[in-house]
């Protein structure tokens, strides 16, 4: 662990790298950020991050971050929470809450609280209140890299039953090109949430087919030259379950499957995305599309929508969300 700089309040950032034999992750306090995963015998970093720290204080796209302490969005930044209606931050466009406001859990400085070679655990204290929501919140991530493997375990508890909901927000990009228009997509899911232009569900789950957002056969994320926009939940199942395969992405040689217990996938291709002058780790700005962003979490908005997965956690109880990403490259197993 070492010191990498300071918040603009004055606090102290660690960075903490971990390694296995075949990926190093770099690990930041920042927001539980990962802010780089290097995998032998590949030159470029296999997500978008910064080599400095001054861009994540704005991080607006989120990269590499735990957000929280919920993940995707809450119409209208309202919800009951038994029999109450609780008003939160609304920080997308004035009107509704996205990724738990502006402090959320991806603008803070977490404590690392444990680490070695292999693993680092990072633990945020969310106070009764904070952006609106009820509960002292306590929220635990630990990073573990076994050979080509990243495990990421989420865990947290409260006093007072509240909205939880957490996600590693990671974008990919396999081939260390500007945009992700050359990689591949398989999505084990036959059903999707239609949105309107902010993102909130405007319906009960869809056929995949019905929106062209059908990936239970590897398509590529372009059409003549142009990425595919996608930002929508696919949604795995109605309740958490065991570790199940959601997703495969590949890029030449470069694959990777992501395994997930959480019962909705969002997956996001980046449009949205802009760092302005400050360069990633291929030393250019990332532009639109630049990586896709795997999001393995509760459906969107749901404490507002009948039959979505239950958002609640109550004192006694114990949030557990557990997601693995397994790396390939096909040119180390020649």
């Amino acid at each position: 662990m070492k010191l990498y700089g300071h918040m603009p309040n004055g606090e102290d950032v660690f960075q903490v790298t971990i390694e296995s034999s075949d990926l190093q992750l770099k690990v930041l306090s920042l927001g539980a950020i990962i802010q780089d995963i290097r995998m032998r015998n590949v030159t470029h970093s296999l997500v978008l991050g910064y080599p400095r720290l001054e861009p994540y204080f704005i991080n607006l796209g989120k990269l590499g971050a735990i957000v929280g302490r919920y993940a995707n969005r809450i119409s209208h930044g309202k919800a009951k929470i038994d029999g109450k209606i609780y008003s939160f931050d609304k920080n997308q466009n004035k009107t509704h809450t996205l990724h738990g406001g502006t402090d959320g859990s991806a603008a803070r400085n977490w404590k690392i609280i444990d680490y070695d070679k292999s693993k680092v655990k990072l633990l945020d204290e969310l106070p009764d209140g904070h952006m609106g929501f009820p509960g002292n919140l306590t929220v635990e991530t630990t990073y573990k890299v076994n050979k080509t493997t990243i495990d990421i375990f989420i865990e947290a508890s409260t006093d007072k039953t509240t909205l939880c909901n957490f996600t590693n927000h990671s974008y990919f990009n396999l081939d260390g090109a500007k945009n992700i228009a050359n990689h591949n997509l398989i999505v084990n899911c036959d059903n999707v949430l239609p949105v309107d232009k902010d993102g909130i569900p405007i319906s009960k789950p869809v056929s995949a087919k019905e929106l062209n957002l059908d990936f239970k056969n590897s398509r590529k994320l372009s059409d003549k030259g142009k990425p595919t926009e996608i930002d929508h939940n696919f949604c795995i199942s109605n309740i958490r379950q065991s570790l199940r395969a959601n997703a495969i992405v590949s890029a030449k040689n470069i694959s990777l499957e992501l395994m997930s217990t959480e019962p909705g996938l969002q997956i996001y291709t980046g449009k949205g995305l802009d760092s302005g002058n400050d360069e990633g780790w291929g030393k250019f700005p990332y532009k639109e599309f630049a990586g896709i962003a795997l999001e393995p979490q509760i459906w969107p908005d749901s404490p507002n929508q009948s039959g979505f997965p239950s958002p609640y956690l109550r004192p006694h109880e114990r949030y557990k969300h557990h997601t693995r990403i397994k790396f390939n490259n096909s040119n180390n197993e020649k």
